[in-house]
């Protein structure tokens, strides 16, 4: 995950107060009550054997049989007396409303088992009590297959969404899981919060991978909701540093850190949860804490991994330096900031140390410009070594040839910036480069 990132530009939004009265509680919210089997008919038509068929039946407003199909069957001979009792059975229908008191009757799907038994005997179940059997013999994959036709039909049962979100959890489809999930709300099971947020954290984790922040941070904030743990505050300020939002990277990081204490949670998880702070401290430009919590990391285990975070605290230091003009003090801590980081961020912090090099050498006398040139090309060579392609660099060092009179070399550097900043889609940084080798060349 890339935690080194620019401040993002705030927008204000303006709401405007509309002139309709708020919706009461009960009337906001409407549930959705699914049919029910009342009583279960008899049937004329002989089974075939031993089977189980799923079978479908579409009811009307007053819970009537309108019509019937057959979704699943083991055994084709026991279809014809399947269909006979679900025609010929008794059903409430499906009903909408804030309540169960209040709830009006419509139109709907059941679907129910006929298990048939050898001795001619047949059991029912619903596609609901069937999918809870095939769940309570981890028949994960079964629970699905017959809760996804089901809720085709009846899309808002939320029981239903809950016990296919549990079953796609252990079929480690989470995706679909979180997704089953979203549709079951409230009816999530207590007992399985757990596992619903753990699917909402293995989705934020896949969408960190990707650097989608927006998507992660929504999956996170879903999994807080259902089990505020101290991993699951953690992770979700981990998103939040990768949306921006430091500040609040810092509260929900901070909460983890606190209940992790107080749980007493192993010292290597604690000092990771330090590092994410210290991580969300440096972005948010507060150097001494992120110092202040990156030393506590280290007290609590030597070994964690903090790839990065002092990096980011360097650069912090050296944009303060540079603010109050001390190109030196900055080009030390932009060096400083490199070797603690990797990729492009090292590379762009090796160029600024570069350019840092390039402004002092312009007020020094020819001697002295000398050796500090060679200090910035020293800087360029290591952003190069990071990024091959920077644009940044390679307008650096062809900065630096020019400087040290060797023409040749650096139109050949500023050329290859230029190509590199078109190909970047900078335009700004392609116009500064194109100009200095316009100069440059106009001086042979």
């Amino acid at each position: 995950m890339q935690f080194i990132r620019s401040l993002a530009m705030m927008t204000t939004v303006t709401f405007a107060m509309g002139t309709l009265a708020a919706a009461s509680a009960e009337e906001a919210y409407q549930y959705y009550f699914p049919p029910k089997l009342v009583a279960r008919a008899s049937t004329t038509v002989p089974a075939q054997g031993k089977g189980k068929v799923v079978v479908q039946v579409m009811l009307d407003a007053a819970g009537k049989v309108v019509g019937t199909r057959i979704i699943g069957s083991t055994n084709k001979g026991d279809d014809a007396a399947a269909l006979d009792i679900a025609r010929r059975s008794t059903y409430a229908p499906a009903r909408r409303g804030p309540s169960q008191q209040k709830a009006k009757a419509e139109k709907g799907f059941y679907d129910f088992t006929l298990i048939f038994a050898a001795s001619g005997g047949v059991a029912t179940r619903g596609a609901v009590d069937e999918a809870i059997v095939d769940l309570n013999k981890s028949s994960y994959a079964a629970a699905r297959d017959v809760l996804s036709p089901y809720l085709q039909q009846n899309p808002a049962d939320g029981k239903a969404q809950a016990l296919l979100g549990i079953a796609q959890y252990y079929l480690k489809d989470y995706q679909a899981a979180t997704a089953a999930f979203d549709q079951a709300g409230a009816a999530i099971p207590a007992s399985y919060k757990g596992v619903a947020a753990d699917a909402y954290a293995h989705v934020t984790q896949a969408n960190l991978a990707k650097s989608n922040w927006q998507a992660a941070l929504t999956s996170a904030k879903r999994a807080v909701a259902l089990a505020p743990t101290p991993a699951l505050y953690n992770l979700l300020g981990g998103a939040e540093i990768g949306s921006g939002d430091f500040k609040a990277a810092i509260g929900d990081i901070s909460r983890a850190r606190d209940a992790a204490a107080a749980a007493k949670m192993a010292a290597s998880d604690r000092a990771t949860i330090d590092v994410n702070l210290a991580r969300a401290y440096a972005n948010a430009g507060d150097a001494e804490n992120a110092k202040k919590y990156l030393d506590e990391a280290k007290g609590l285990d030597p070994k964690v991994d903090a790839t990065g975070v002092l990096g980011a605290v360097y650069l912090v230091q050296a944009r303060a330096r540079l603010e109050a003009k001390d190109y030196a003090g900055a080009a030390k801590l932009y060096e400083q900031a490199g070797e603690g980081l990797s990729g492009k961020n090292a590379a762009t912090a090796y160029t600024n140390a570069a350019f840092q090099y390039l402004t002092i050498a312009h007020g020094q006398d020819a001697k002295t410009a000398s050796a500090t040139y060679d200090q910035a090309m020293a800087d360029v060579n290591k952003a190069l070594a990071a990024q091959p392609k920077l644009a940044a660099a390679l307008y650096a060092q062809g900065a630096v040839y020019a400087n040290q009179g060797k023409k040749d070399e650096a139109i050949s550097s500023l050329k290859q910036a230029d190509a590199a900043a078109t190909a970047e889609g900078d335009t700004s940084l392609a116009s500064s480069i194109e100009a200095t080798l316009k100069q440059v060349q106009g001086g042979s």
